[in-house]
């Protein structure tokens, strides 16, 4: 089993982060994490990629790109920032440009097989709609299966930290054994 965990948060012990090591603890396989620190420029829209596979950015979103293509499963972690994903998350999704241009100008055919798991933190209690929509189509640019194998949630984290919010803290555990188990570990 192999894991796509792609981190938004550029805090190391944050409310992303303690949710995403539950995760990892109970996770099997192997796995690649992906953050702001893996030197991956944002898209600057040159359009190559309307008419040829990949990006003509050299950087480590190479690497990202063959382990989109052998994963079986993804990951997306990230806190909301003014209602929405994190810019770290959004400089590396802009990225996948080239896996929808390949959809939608390319004329690539492409099959949802690869499980989700989307993990979400936040301050204010009802500001998770929109980063949620956001976090959707980023993962159906990586041929991921709808529904999620599940959402995970810490939305009062000024009241309640992620390291202290249990029902998300189980989620998290739960999502990675449902991963091992589907994919035979």
């Amino acid at each position: 089993m192999r894991t796509l965990v792609i981190n938004g948060s550029p805090r190391k012990n944050g409310d992303t982060q303690a949710l995403l090591d539950a995760f990892l603890a109970e996770l099997k396989g192997d796995v690649k994490v992906v953050t702001w620190q893996d030197d991956i420029s944002p898209c600057i829209d040159c359009r190559v990629c309307w008419t040829k596979p990949g990006c003509v950015i050299e950087d480590g979103m190479q690497d990202v790109y063959r382990y989109i293509e052998e994963c079986d499963n993804v990951v997306l972690a990230s806190p909301i920032w003014f209602s929405s994903l994190s810019g770290p998350m959004l400089n590396i999704a802009s990225r996948l440009q080239t896996l929808f241009m390949g959809r939608f100008r390319r004329g690539e055919k492409h099959e949802p097989t690869k499980n989700g798991v989307l993990i979400l933190t936040g301050a204010q209690p009802k500001t998770k709609a929109a980063p949620m929509e956001t976090a959707m189509v980023i993962l159906r640019n990586m041929d991921v299966k709808t529904p999620l194998i599940e959402t995970i949630y810490s939305m009062d984290t000024d009241r309640v930290p992620a390291k202290d919010d249990a029902h998300a803290l189980l989620a998290a555990r739960d999502a990675a054994r449902r991963l091992n188990k589907l994919c035979g570990m």
